[in-house]
């Protein structure tokens, strides 16, 4: 039997607790407000650490799918994914119906899981099909290249071509004093081509599985070092871009240079814990969440209704008292959603458990 890989499953749980850290701030108001003072640039800095999420997991996928080979049985390994997300799906229908009171019919409910409307966070599910449908001739390409320098161009023809669009082209040199106040203006000189930003998916996937072949070779002090360092520094400068203003994404997007740093930095810190040297129960736990992620991820949205709209934010109106409350927020968002993901993973299993009986009965 393979040896579960316990690395991956940390950091698929690193990455999905990252995203509701993300939405901490989508939900709590952070982009409504001035960026100013030291609470608002330590924020900042909290944000460019947690945007890795969305990188770290199609990293992840490089690294564990990129021996993947064209075959029949390769398509059935989406079918997990899919009926978790038509489940999680049916789950923010019948919520949004009997606890929110929107019109849900079943015309619009099977239009909305068709258009990833239905579960508010699946746009991740739609990248993601369309990811897999290209795995095997991503492999191809990638395993075509005969050496390692040919693979590094690889991976730097990705990256200008994803990556470098969001670096180069946010400056105005056509405004005078631009430099002393960035929000003058948001009209940019653009410096090169940005028509392909929409690949870095495909970039992302082969940085992992580029690291899965030939990994990187750091101390995990340094590699802390430089996370510290990149956090700090690119913090401070989204501070800086948004000017006293409210938040301007800068590099600060999934498909920005700043997350590609921060991934693949938090990525190789994780990829070398010693996991097996934890108590067996939490590493049962990391496991457990592991397996769960994906329907934590997408019934999340549920949870944040809940807790933010009904027990958090009337309670804390000011949006700069809110930040310190993330130590109870936000893990109580992620309990509350692995829970919900555990009934959701119940149910599937029971469906299956009753087709199988069916079938046998036959």
């Amino acid at each position: 039997m393979k040896k579960r890989d316990l690395n991956a499953d940390l950091i698929r749980c690193a990455a999905v607790y990252s995203v509701l850290s993300v939405h901490f701030l989508l939900n709590n108001g952070f982009y409504s407000v001035p960026v100013a003072g030291a609470d608002m640039l330590l924020m900042c800095m909290y944000r460019s650490l947690f945007m890795a999420c969305v990188p770290l997991f199609i990293i992840l996928t490089g690294y564990l799918m990129w021996q993947k080979k064209l075959s029949r049985s390769y398509y059935k390994g989406i079918t997990k994914t899919l009926e978790i997300y038509v489940l999680a799906s049916i789950a923010c229908l019948l919520f949004k119906k009997y606890v929110m009171g929107y019109e849900v019919t079943l015309k619009s409910s099977i239009l909305g899981i068709l258009d990833f409307d239905a579960a508010n966070y699946a746009w991740y599910i739609e990248m993601y099909i369309g990811l897999f449908l290209m795995i095997p001739f991503l492999n191809l390409a990638y395993h075509g290249l005969k050496s390692k320098k040919e693979k590094q161009v690889l991976l730097l023809t990705m990256i200008a071509l994803t990556m470098l669009p969001k670096l180069l082209n946010i400056f105005n040199f056509t405004t005078e004093g631009w430099w002393g106040n960035p929000t003058l203006s948001d009209q940019y000189d653009p410096l090169v081509p940005g028509f392909f930003t929409s690949m870095y998916p495909v970039t992302y996937y082969f940085i992992g599985a580029y690291l899965r072949e030939f990994g990187w070779h750091i101390s995990k002090k340094k590699n802390l070092l430089l996370l510290v360092l990149t956090v700090a520094v690119l913090g401070w400068y989204n501070y800086y871009r948004s000017g006293g203003g409210n938040f301007v994404w800068g590099l600060n997007s999934t498909w920005g240079g700043e997350n590609l740093i921060t991934a693949v930095l938090i990525f190789t810190l994780l990829l070398h814990v010693k996991i097996e040297r934890w108590p067996a129960f939490l590493r049962r736990a990391v496991v457990f969440i592991s397996g769960i992620s994906l329907g934590l991820y997408l019934i999340s949205w549920i949870f944040d209704q809940i807790i933010y709209k009904v027990y958090f934010l009337p309670y804390v109106p000011v949006v700069n008292d809110r930040w310190g409350f993330y130590p109870l927020v936000v893990p109580a968002v992620f309990l509350s959603s692995a829970a919900g993901a555990s009934l959701l993973y119940l149910i599937r299993h029971g469906l299956h458990a009753l087709a199988g009986l069916t079938k046998r009965r036959r």
